[in-house]
Formats: structure tokens, C-alpha cells, sequence
């Protein structure tokens, strides 16, 4: 298939190896991978400081950078950044032309799950994961059932993972509790959001796993920052990195 990386600017300034990784495992498994022109911002930091009308130019320019580009599916492996892209474009234009946009917007772990069907890795993975399963992913994008959710229970990013032989799959406590960070929250309540940070990291770290691995580099970047200062021996990694490493 024909893939469109959408590369958001916290990946593209922050953590450009998520992105490297991205396009590098989509590729081993046959897709064309290009990068549209122009890209910019889904305006996420701005709606969630209230500034609608202000985050509309940055909308509207990330959204004319993906329409009309000729592809299967736009891939993003940020969930979070792909969630608000989708409720920006939806509020400032329901033209056909954006509805295809955002009909072929998809997050990373939901293609590869949903769309590739990937069942089976090339290489080992023999350390130890605790999931970390971001707020978006799991609330909006239905990555995984919440655990306030009654009802059958699914998890598409740890169906994804026990595909890799040598992977041991692990939880904190309270394993769907958020990690603090929540976009501008992180800086309008910084206190809350640092213990926030430090109490996800703990519980992480007492899975004795190798990796804290998820789907949402902005999550990650956060705790990263939290398990480096606290000297915990364990380290981030996004779910991109680890599985093109598996293939």
C-alpha cells in the first residue's frame, strides 16, 4: 500500500527516531512510504489552552499539506496527535475532500493491528515491557478497553506485542492511570503533573521490566524525563522502535 507519514512536530523536534523507526518498519512490510510537503502542527497545544480560533491557521495549513495526496492510509505514530487532528479537522471544514482525509487517518498501532493484521515478527524480543496505555489511545482511539469500562475486554497493542517470541508483557498498578503529562496541563499545573510523572514511573519501575513501552511519544517523553532524574532501571520506548527492531 501507499502510506502518508504524518509526522508530528514533537516527533519531528523531540524524538525524530520514532518517525526513523516508523517508516523503517513500514517499509519492511512492503508499503510506500512517502512524506507529504508542508506539514505542520494539528493546533493540539492551542485547543487545549482554550485558543480555538487561533489554532485554526495551523489546522488548516496540516490539513492542506494532506489533502489530495494520493494514498492508502496517512499513518501517525502519535495517538494523541492523531486524535486532535481529526476533531480540528472536523470542526473548521466538513468538505468531501477532508472527510477522506480523515477517513484515512489512522494511528500506527491501530494500522498495523487493524489494517496490516501483522502476525508474525523475524526477530526475539527477550526483555520484559511494562504497557504504558495513554489516555488518548486507549479512551478515544480504542486502543485498548479502558478499565472503568464494563463489558468484553480487548487490548490491540498487547495482541500486537505476544506476537514477538522472547517478549514478557507486564502492567503498574493501576495500569491505565494517566501519566501526568495531558498536553499544556503539564506546564498550567506542573506540580500535579510531576507527581503525576513520578508515581506512573514508580509503578512502572516495580514491574522489574526492561522497557516502559506505548504508543504516545509525548507520554513516553515524560516519563523518560521522570526515570532519568530518579535513576530507575528501566527506559521508554516507543512501540515503533521496538517493533521494527522484531522485524
Amino acid at each position: 500500500m501507499k502510506i502518508a507519514l504524518f509526522v508530528p512536530c514533537l516527533v519531528n523536534h523531540l524524538v525524530p527516531q520514532v518517525g526513523i523507526a516508523t517508516v523503517e518498519l513500514l517499509e519492511k512490510l512492503g508499503h510506500d512510504v512517502i512524506l507529504p510537503k508542508g506539514q505542520t502542527c494539528c493546533g493540539q497545544p492551542m485547543t487545549n489552552s482554550g485558543c480555538f480560533e487561533e489554532a485554526k491557521k495551523t489546522t488548516r495549513k496540516l490539513l492542506n499539506a494532506l489533502k489530495g495526496v494520493e494514498c492508502d492510509y496517512i499513518v501517525c505514530p502519535a495517538a494523541s496527535c492523531m486524535i486532535a487532528a481529526k476533531e480540528n479537522f472536523h470542526e473548521i471544514d466538513r468538505s468531501p475532500e477532508t472527510i477522506a482525509v480523515i477517513d484515512k487517518l489512522k494511528e500506527l498501532t491501530e494500522f498495523l493491528h487493524d489494517v496490516q493484521d501483522l502476525q508474525s515478527f523475524n526477530k526475539a524480543f527477550n526483555y520484559k515491557v511494562s504497557l504504558q496505555l495513554s489516555c488518548h489511545g486507549i479512551r478515544m482511539l480504542n486502543l485498548a478497553t479502558p478499565s472503568e469500562t464494563m463489558g468484553k475486554r480487548f487490548n490491540k497493542v498487547e495482541n500486537l506485542l505476544k506476537r514477538i517470541e522472547g517478549i514478557e508483557i507486564r502492567y503498574p498498578e493501576r495500569r491505565d492511570e494517566c501519566c501526568g503529562f495531558g498536553g499544556t496541563f503539564s506546564i498550567d499545573e506542573g506540580a500535579v503533573s510531576g507527581k503525576m510523572g513520578k508515581d506512573k514511573a514508580q509503578a512502572h519501575a516495580d514491574t522489574d521490566a526492561d522497557y516502559v513501552v506505548g504508543f504516545d511519544p509525548s507520554c513516553l517523553l515524560h516519563l523518560d524525563g521522570v526515570i532519568r532524574r530518579q535513576g530507575h532501571p528501566i527506559q521508554a520506548l516507543h512501540i515503533a522502535e521496538l517493533l521494527n527492531q522484531a522485524l
